[in-house]
């Protein structure tokens, strides 16, 4: 999964319970911003459902524009569980996700097809209840010009998709902006041309917006 891709996050939890041969899967879907926030919601599912057999999870998180996947079988046949939850995940393209389901053993073996299939059943129905948000790759600049240059600049961000999310008033203005990654050698030379090269731009880190 590349920097240079589309994403999707969810900005709220969602949920699902189903039933396979007497086995109960409870499904969790959680946005998370770091790993150490993901460790920390599987630690409290397994306080929450501690008579369950197993509490298998995936997650899938940005940090420092770094992709991290970890899953976790938690007791379940190797490959059979937290495998295909981080395949769901990744199939919807989901970053900054934490998918967790429990399983209620109801006495019935269901073998290593069974437990894919029910695994990642549970998981693609709490994703199902979850409303994806598409985010993409870009860039923080900082800009510094003249104020008669201000408005100028102000227009052309707008028009090419940059939000400003900082202003600073001294000698000189100072705009923060974040927007399209690919965008940013134009930009850059397009203020320097409007600015008669009195205006400058700083890039700073990449992010996802």
């Amino acid at each position: 999964m590349g920097t240079n891709e589309t994403h999707n996050i969810i900005k709220e939890s969602g949920g699902s319970e189903i039933v396979i041969t007497k086995s109960r899967f409870i499904g969790y879907l959680a946005p998370v911003s770091t790993s150490a926030e993901a460790e920390s919601i599987i630690a409290s599912i397994r306080k929450k459902y501690n008579d369950a057999r197993h509490n298998c999870w995936a997650y899938i998180v940005m940090e420092e524009n770094v992709t991290i996947k970890k899953c976790s079988d938690d007791g379940e046949p190797s490959g059979t569980a937290g495998r295909p939850m981080l395949a769901v995940l990744e199939g919807a393209m989901l970053v900054n996700a934490l998918c967790v389901v429990t399983r209620y053993f109801g006495g019935v073996l269901l073998g290593t097809g069974g437990l894919v299939r029910a695994y990642t059943e549970a998981a693609s129905k709490a994703l199902e209840s979850c409303r994806l948000t598409p985010i993409r790759p870009g860039i923080n600049i900082s800009i510094i010009c003249d104020y008669q240059d201000e408005g100028s600049v102000r227009r052309l961000l707008e028009a090419e998709d940059f939000a400003i999310t900082g202003t600073e008033y001294t000698d000189k203005v100072m705009l923060k902006v974040l927007g399209p990654e690919e965008k940013a050698e134009m930009l850059n030379g397009r203020i320097i041309d409007l600015s008669g090269g009195k205006a400058s731009c700083e890039m700073g880190e990449k992010a996802f917006y």
